[in-house]
């Protein structure tokens, strides 16, 4: 009997090695690997701005960049900040300044992003411009990449853009301090103590590359803006060149506070260490700016109809109270009460009249049709796009600008009734076209600089700036 071997014993196959566990099961070893984010390890305390006070402290702070400045200062040192960038964050309360160090360049910031701070000192700056301007005395100093308890965190996709919209000591029932047009900057305005311009963009520029004094080379782009006043330019050197890119013309309004200037023949604004700009700010100026920037690339009916589905004029004329109004008041009613609509009287002056001059020029009637204007001294005529015979009305440019003792209205921005047009006139649209031409000149100087009780109402809608309709005169 052959003698059995001792690998008879054990089993054919080879053994396994085991290795010790590290205490994880197969399901946790499943799980996706830590993230890079970064994550706090103090307590940190939600702060506004204005309730900030030098000293160490760890706090978040929220805001909106208004101002931001790239500082290049290389280093030859392994892990050194090779530069830093200045920036201005403003919340609803306030305004600080903020250093943030960098070894690369990883941030791309621009004006009026939403961003969040963490950070564990305040420190108050000197008033000079090198640490933080007078504008934003409290200032911080952060080093994200070299300093574990610091960061700094832009918002994209959270950011819906109403949060911070609203400047600090904004109010839409009071004037201002500071705010004026760019008419009044350019006439003198500029040496005025923290002034500042609420302007909308008309046109952006391309972003073009220019050799500073120092031999760098950076970039600059230049943007158009306007007011109801005038126009201006406003130049963005640097890497705050590229917030413009965002911008869009006859949309987005800009609220410039201190900017930096020079006048030529218009405003040449930029920015300077103490500017704030603040993009599409929440307050109602700068919906009524924006209204009016759309309006100058939206043509207006030249002659539209009186609402009579809006104003009821019986029910008006029968009121039990009939109130008089101001101009000013009117004008802060709309603004308060932007969906409300009101009816009332105002006293008025007629300063100017071109019946004689609109006659001669076949445009004493007016109205639209296949959307062109349709201008004759007639009641009726054809349209020249269908053939079709058109009614025509009183053209509301024959009344020049209408005054009270606290404000205007321009030329032709009243909307009458056919019934308001003949009590004015007294007579109705086909007795003044054939009326003699002496009688429409003594009929101009007979209402010029006359004292009128005009019934009117008001209703915006949908719209931000409304026009008057007039469904009554009274002399």
């Amino acid at each position: 009997m052959p003698a059995s071997s001792i690998q008879s014993y054990f089993s054919s196959s080879s053994p396994t090695k085991s290795f010790p566990g590290d205490g994880f099961t197969s399901e946790e070893l499943q799980v996706s690997s830590p993230t890079t984010e970064w994550v706090p390890v103090l307590d940190y305390e939600e702060s506004e701005i204005a309730s900030l006070e030098p000293g160490p402290r760890c706090l978040t702070i929220m805001g909106r960049i208004v101002n931001v400045y790239d500082t290049p200062k290389p280093s030859k040192r392994p892990k050194a900040a090779q530069g830093f960038f200045k920036l201005m964050i403003a919340d609803d309360t306030g305004v600080m300044t903020v250093r943030l160090w960098y070894a690369t360049p990883l941030y791309a910031l621009k004006l009026g992003q939403l961003v969040t701070l963490w950070t564990v000192h305040i420190s108050q700056g000197d008033g000079q411009i090198g640490l933080a301007p007078n504008a934003a005395p409290l200032f911080t100093s952060i080093f994200p990449e070299n300093e574990r308890n610091c960061h700094f965190m832009i918002h994209e996709r959270s950011d819906d853009g109403t949060m911070f919209k609203r400047p600090f000591g904004a109010n839409d029932s009071q004037v201002w301090p500071g705010l004026m047009t760019l008419r009044n900057f350019t006439d003198g305005g500029f040496d005025v103590d923290d002034c500042k311009l609420l302007v909308c963009v008309k046109s952006i520029g391309p972003r073009k590359k220019f050799t500073n004094k120092n031999g760098n080379t950076s970039e600059s782009m230049t943007a158009v803006i306007l007011d109801d006043t005038s126009e201006g330019i406003l130049t963005l050197y640097g890497s705050v060149s590229g917030s413009a890119s965002a911008w869009k013309p006859y949309d987005t309004v800009l609220l410039i506070s201190n900017p930096g200037w020079r006048i030529d023949k218009s405003a040449k604004l930029s920015l300077n260490g103490n500017t704030q700009l603040f993009i599409d700010p929440a307050i109602a100026d700068a919906r009524y700016l924006r209204a009016l920037s759309q309006r100058l690339i939206k043509r207006e009916h030249v002659n539209p109809p009186f609402p009579h589905d809006v104003f009821d004029a019986e029910e008006a004329g029968g009121a039990a109270v009939k109130v008089l109004y101001k101009l000013s008041e009117i004008d802060e009613f709309a603004r308060t009460n932007p969906t409300e609509k009101a009816v009332g009287y105002m006293s008025v002056i007629i300063t100017q009249l071109n019946i004689v001059v609109n006659y001669k020029r076949e445009m004493l009637m007016s109205n639209e049709c296949c959307g062109k204007p349709i201008f004759s001294s007639k009641v009726k005529t054809s349209c020249r796009q269908c053939d079709r015979e058109c009614m025509l009305r009183i053209n509301p440019r024959i009344l020049g600008d209408v005054i009270d003792e606290t404000g205007a209205i321009g030329t032709g921005k009243l909307i009458f009734s056919d019934a308001a047009w003949e009590q004015l006139l007294g007579r109705t649209a086909e007795q003044l076209v054939s009326a003699p031409l002496d009688v429409m000149k003594y009929l101009e100087q007979r209402l010029l600089f006359l004292r009128l009780t005009l019934g009117f109402g008001i209703h915006l809608g949908n719209e931000e700036i409304g026009r008057l309709v007039v469904w009554c005169v009274k002399m």
